[in-house]
């Protein structure tokens, strides 16, 4: 994938476009959504609004923070592919976008706070618990119980 393709997507069902400044904790609602709705992509570093790029090679505390969300911040882990993109930063300098590629999961996925997202149109949505329990049936973690000795007339 190149950057030009990067930045002509639209923010959607199945992707999304985050700063380089994001909170890792930000990050993980994110891959949360995606993981419990169709998957999608997340390109990091690139500025939701101006589309700016600002590339994620010049703060390696940070990109490793990045790295690290699928496993510290998302409950069970999810499973993401990395992509490197190379580009130009807004600063002129060679840099690289990372693109975290999400599976739609078999599993209900929550964060550290025990909140689960989904993915809706091009926003992360907070579940409630009503929605929560439906995803937890429509994934096969719950089963609705059935009486087996139900008075026969």
């Amino acid at each position: 994938m190149t950057i030009e393709e990067v930045l002509e997507f639209e923010e959607k069902q199945i992707f999304d476009r985050k700063s380089v400044n994001i909170d890792p904790k930000a990050l993980a609602i994110s891959i949360i959504a995606f993981a419990n709705a169709d998957g999608g992509t997340v390109a990091i570093g690139i500025s939701d609004k101006t589309r700016r790029i600002e590339g994620v090679d010049y703060d390696i505390q940070k990109l490793n923070e990045f790295l690290r969300v699928p496993f510290d911040f998302c409950v069970p882990t999810v499973k993401v592919e990395i992509e490197k993109v190379q580009c130009v930063d807004f600063k002129v300098r060679e840099n690289h976008v990372l693109l975290m590629y999400i599976e739609p999961s078999m599993e209900v996925h929550a964060n550290q706070a025990d909140e689960v997202f989904m993915r809706v149109g091009d926003k992360s949505k907070k579940l409630t618990f009503e929605e929560r329990m439906q995803l937890m049936y429509d994934k096969g973690e719950r089963f609705l119980r059935i009486n087996l000795f139900q008075k026969q007339t």
